[in-house]
């Protein structure tokens, strides 16, 4: 123990200075640990008090037994640690987080957040007028705040993270877990004409026990005035001025409102293509494509990063040897955009030409018609075309080496920027569970891990350890049967049966995130992490204070 510990004085919150009183910091360590097995009020103490100091503040003294329990979380790393102190830090976090947002651990009335928030412009005002008072007593007595207290502390840490509603200019957090989920689950369900009660206890329940889940933006947004609920939006640009322009406009819209952005830009006519009737000579892509880029990063995406987007476009259009090289680091400024990523459509008969080492050919849009809806919508008809205006006179066409081309996207752009990727469109069109004809997939946005990784797998009864590109592979060939992979659910690590696995995309830029027991895990910037603290994390935005899930 550190020092006589009733010497010391603490700052309450309404900033009145009282000795530190032991016992009732002590219970309020055995009250979190309250029916949970396995943990220790009196080794949380213990190792606590080390990190006492004079004149420490209330929230202070939380934050150093929250340290301890989160410490004691990680076994491999804390020999007289336990996986359940997961929960007891859960308890510990929601209690403070209680405290700062409403000023005392009791949470008031759902009516009187409600309109406080309503005041603060967080919720829309429409809640007040959706349901009546005598509602907002029903639905209060709906919500039960002591699931609160069963969530494990990575589960309160993506909460405030990830989904509770707050002041992005202040900081301040205006919400707990369960006023989250049945103000989520009000907006959902106000416009039911009958039963609505019964279907907002219903929407809350099941959201709450983890019955199915909603994408971020919806979980996050549902109450508040902004009217996005997607993580991803795709955008296609048209071969006009007015489609440029309100692309930019859109762009810069939803990833102020947490998007992330698919542009499609296949469409659009190539450099020096001829506009109203030869009046005019087409700028080419790459202008239009700096613009966009501005527009992106003028905006974040909902106060957390900056604005993201992925590019698209075909590897028969006019432009491709200007596009494939914007994100290199060489060139001038110009004629570059560094700042996006970008996505290159081929198929087949394009690596079939490259064995066979044959030529491609580019064209304008504009001046071969049909040919970009066939390349999203029906591939034999694209060939088909294709090769009808290679041998057709009286059209603009570049030839170039089928291997050159591929060389560098695939080589020189795609391992020497690692952020332009190469995208099948006849495995969409193939692969997936959609029609093309009515609705093409024109564009992706993927994350992963590298090849070489290495994974443990249970095969056969056995388990074994394989790099991540070669059970890809064998995966995918059926070599495995029923092969299983180590997984983290509900805080313990458990065995997952695999049901699918594919490749995504090349890069040579990557994340080394090394732990303290020296093991090295290799994975795009995009790649999300389980951690113990914060639940999933970007590997770009992981910190040092961060303890990882290693399975």
């Amino acid at each position: 123990m550190k020092g006589d510990l009733m010497t010391y004085m603490v700052r309450k919150r309404n900033g009145d200075m009282v000795p530190f009183d032991t016992s009732k910091w002590e219970n309020q360590i055995k009250k979190v640990c309250e029916g949970i097995k396995h943990v220790s009020a009196f080794t949380i103490a213990a190792t606590a008090q080390a990190q006492f100091k004079p004149f420490m503040t209330t929230e202070e003294l939380d934050e150093i037994a929250l340290r301890s329990m989160v410490n004691l979380i990680d076994v491999e790393t804390n020999p007289i640690g336990h996986t359940n102190y997961q929960y007891v830090a859960g308890r510990q976090r929601s209690t403070m987080l209680r405290k700062k947002v409403y000023g005392q651990y009791e949470v008031p009335h759902i009516l009187q957040i409600v309109k406080k928030n309503v005041e603060a412009k967080l919720y829309t005002d429409e809640l007040l007028t959706w349901y009546s008072e005598d509602e907002w007593e029903q639905i209060n007595n709906m919500v039960d705040h002591s699931i609160d207290e069963t969530y494990t502390f990575a589960q309160i840490e993506q909460f405030v993270d990830k989904y509770l509603v707050r002041n992005r200019f202040t900081g301040e957090i205006v919400e707990t877990p369960q006023v989250r989920y049945i103000i989520a689950a009000a907006v959902a369900m106000h416009a039911e004409k009958t039963n609505r009660l019964g279907w907002v206890r219903d929407a809350y329940e099941t959201s709450c026990n983890g019955e199915y889940s909603l994408a971020t933006p919806v979980a996050a947004g549902l109450g508040t005035p902004t009217r996005q609920f997607s993580s991803c939006v795709t955008i296609k640009v048209g071969d006009d001025l007015d489609s440029i322009y309100e692309s930019g406009r859109a762009m810069a819209k939803y990833a102020g409102k947490r998007a992330g952005i698919g542009l499609e830009i296949g469409e659009i006519r190539g450099l020096d293509a001829s506009i109203r009737n030869g009046e005019l000579k087409h700028t080419g892509l790459v202008p239009f494509i700096k613009k966009w880029e501005k527009d992106l990063h003028s905006v974040s995406q909902g106060g957390i990063r900056k604005g993201a987007a992925t590019i698209y476009f075909p590897i028969w259009h006019w432009d491709f040897e200007s596009l494939v090289v914007l994100k290199n680091n060489q060139g001038t400024e110009e004629t570059r955009a560094r700042h996006m990523d970008y996505g290159v459509q081929l198929c087949a008969m394009f690596w079939e030409r490259l064995l066979n080492q044959k030529s491609i050919t580019l064209f304008s849009p504009d001046e071969v018609p049909g040919l970009y809806d066939a390349f999203h919508q029906d591939i034999a008809q694209f060939e088909k075309l294709y090769t009808q205006y290679e041998k057709q006179d009286g059209i603009r066409k570049k030839v170039i080496s089928a291997e050159d081309a591929l060389r560098t996207l695939t080589v020189t752009e795609r391992f020497g920027t690692g952020r332009i990727y190469a995208y099948n469109t006849d495995n969409i069109q193939f692969q997936t569970p959609v029609f093309p004809e009515k609705d093409p997939i024109t564009q992706s946005n993927l994350c992963c891990l590298v090849g070489d990784t290495e994974i443990t797998i249970q095969h056969g009864g056995k388990e074994e350890t394989v790099r991540l590109d070669v059970f890809v592979e064998m995966f995918n060939f059926g070599f495995y049967n029923s092969p299983l992979i180590k997984s983290f659910e509900n805080g313990q690590i458990v065995w997952q049966p695999v049901e699918n696995a594919f490749f995504t995309k090349n890069v040579s830029e990557l994340i080394e995130i090394e732990t303290p027991s020296g093991q090295i895990i290799r994975c795009t910037e995009d790649h999300k992490i389980f951690t113990i603290n914060r639940g999933w994390v970007r590997a770009d935005e992981l910190r040092e204070d961060d303890n990882l899930v290693i399975v």
